[in-house]
């Protein structure tokens, strides 16, 4: 688990990985656990999620199995439900167990309402419109490990790699880890764990990638044939429909 949302203050707060001893499945809750396809029809069917969540909606869910496993109970006492929704960012009047509770559609509702727009803003609109930083592409994965950081630490690793010819800082060279005092101060350009958008973007990537087969960003299930490319969405065309009928039919 690996979220480092934006706080209201502008700051992240620190993440630990599924591999962190502080991981584990909230006592009590549901333990439901959903498939990237499943997360993102969730988001396309969220009256809260702006077109920019929508239209990377399989990325998004490929983001929830590297975060949690797709799971809405994945929890480590500061980040919690299938998108690790930082505990500064949960509603006025809800708690962490309440919010880890909720069955998929209000997590990712809630998530959509409390970081969609700030988190889609500064550093993830520097990625989305250049397709590469310094020579280093980027790809889905690296934006929607943006996404999850925050623009705080992605303004940082996006300034980074322009003055760096392209390398994203790592802990052993010319990376701040996230604390509350590089928080505070606004250079932390790693999360808790010593990630960049780099190497957190490959991790993620990596689900999008196992997803793409059944995934569309514009809602439901690809249900490719020989005569399609996995991960494309199928467009139904007159000529193509199986059965036609008369006019006067019914």
């Amino acid at each position: 688990m690996r979220l480092s949302n934006l706080l209201g203050s502008g700051l992240a707060l620190l993440a630990l990985s599924t591999n962190d001893a502080c991981a584990y499945l909230q006592s009590g809750c549901a333990n439901q656990q959903y498939s990237a396809s499943q997360v993102s029809q969730a988001i396309q069917n969220s009256p809260n999620a702006n077109s920019t969540l929508k239209s990377s909606s399989c990325n998004f869910g490929g983001a929830a199995i590297a975060e949690s496993g797709g799971n809405t109970c994945a929890s480590n006492g500061n980040n919690f439900g299938v998108l690790q929704l930082t505990s500064s960012n949960l509603p006025a009047g809800m708690s962490a167990n309440q919010y880890l509770n909720l069955p998929l559609q209000q997590q990712v509702n809630i998530w959509a309402q409390q970081v969609g727009n700030s988190n889609t803003s500064g550093g993830y609109q520097t990625l989305a419109n250049n397709s590469s930083i310094g020579g280093t592409a980027v790809t889905p994965g690296m934006m929607s490990a943006c996404f999850q950081f925050g623009p705080g630490i992605c303004k940082n690793d996006v300034a980074y790699m322009q003055a760096n010819g392209g390398a994203c800082p790592t802990a052993g060279n010319g990376g701040f880890r996230a604390t509350g005092a590089t928080l505070s101060n606004g250079t932390a350009n790693l999360d808790g764990n010593n990630q960049s958008i780099c190497s957190w973007g490959q991790a993620i990537q990596s689900k999008i990638n196992q997803a793409a087969a059944t995934c569309s960003n514009s809602g439901g299930t690809n249900c490719p044939d020989g005569a399609t490319t996995p991960g494309g969405a199928i467009s139904p065309s007159p000529s193509s429909a199986p059965l036609s009928l008369p006019d006067n039919f019914g």
